[in-house]
């Protein structure tokens, strides 16, 4: 019972740990659904090599995360194997206590998966997560990101998106103006066409633009 009990909590804790990276990733301007699915892929060592990883690796904050959830996943592995080696080695050699210690570890990660997966419990501790993150790192102040740093001030950055709603790029504030936009990201990857102020800009979205390091800061502190 012990060792069934053991795997579930290492299978919890495996579990909140991808929802804080996946809110602290969300946090930096990635998308929700690209932030857990990266961070799931990080911690089993999955390794998945997509577009949606160059949003990590550009970025110093993500790739930190990243590193971490690599690290643990790696540790994670070991300690579940060694849990499972040492607790079949302890049961007696007979297949009822073989079949009961497996159903043991079925059951407990099957309630485990009951409770974690729940929409209610979900929301409700990242919502949780988003705020202590906000509240007691950097994350929640974080500025533009800074791409390629030029001479005389200025520079290509890249910009998360913080509104509620989707707006054209023609009602983004004053401010934007005294930029160049390059690209736009989203959930369906970098566009470079069509940048149009008709061309609509979703929560989340990251806008790519030159400008002086002041006009950034301008355009981030119209966002805030």
């Amino acid at each position: 019972m012990a060792a069934a009990l053991t795997i579930a909590v290492l299978f919890s804790f495996s579990f909140v740990v991808v929802r804080i990276a996946a809110v602290a990733m969300r946090i930096t301007g990635l998308a929700e659904n690209v932030a857990r699915f990266q961070c799931i892929s990080a911690l089993t060592g999955a390794g998945f090599t997509t577009s949606e990883s160059e949003m990590i690796v550009n970025y110093p904050i993500r790739r930190r995360i990243i590193v971490a959830l690599m690290v643990l996943g790696n540790m994670g592995l070991v300690s579940t194997a060694a849990t499972l080696i040492v607790s079949f080695a302890a049961i007696e050699p007979n297949s009822t206590a073989v079949v009961g210690q497996a159903l043991l570890f079925i059951v407990a990660i099957g309630l485990t998966l009951l409770v974690m997966l729940n929409k209610t419990v979900d929301r409700v501790m990242c919502a949780f997560v988003g705020f202590v993150l906000r509240k007691t790192t950097s994350l929640g102040k974080q500025r533009f990101q800074r791409l390629l740093q030029l001479g005389d001030g200025y520079s290509v950055a890249e910009h998360a998106f913080r509104g509620d709603h989707d707006v054209t790029i023609g009602d983004l504030p004053p401010s934007f103006r005294r930029l160049s936009l390059l690209a736009l990201r989203g959930d369906a990857g970098i566009s470079f066409e069509r940048l149009s102020d008709a061309q609509a800009v979703s929560p989340a979205d990251v806008l790519i633009c030159y400008g002086s390091d002041a006009a950034h800061e301008a355009f981030e502190d119209s966002l805030a």
